[in-house]
């Protein structure tokens, strides 16, 4: 399955697009523990995951990540398809709706 990552910049005129905000995210190192021990991985096997799947952003170069903890689980799953629907934003799907129950997150938007 082949995902399409966000541009980071406007097709039609080059200039750099904002990062998106995701609602639901965390930093590095409130990530590290809970998804650490829940799947017995390594902080650089997180940070690996986080960049391989583009599962963060930056307000700024130099600011600290910001991960989509949805999307995190999912990739420790290895669910491809819910991380793919997720990034269509249908957060109404059953495979979605099951991580963001999971993680206690609510799925209503700002």
């Amino acid at each position: 399955m082949t995902t399409t990552l966000p541009a980071k910049t406007a097709p039609e005129t080059g200039k750099s697009l904002r990062p998106l905000y995701i609602p639901q995210a965390i930093t590095v190192q409130r990530a590290i523990d809970p998804f650490r021990h829940d799947y017995n991985v390594s902080e650089d096997t997180l940070r690996g995951l986080v960049i391989k799947h583009r599962l963060h952003n930056q307000t700024m170069p130099g600011a600290p990540w910001r991960i989509s903890a949805p999307e995190l689980a999912m990739a420790l799953d290895g669910d491809h398809e819910a991380l793919a629907r997720l990034r269509q934003d249908d957060r109404e799907h059953e495979d979605v709706v099951r991580y963001f129950r999971r993680l206690g997150i609510p799925l209503e938007r700002a």
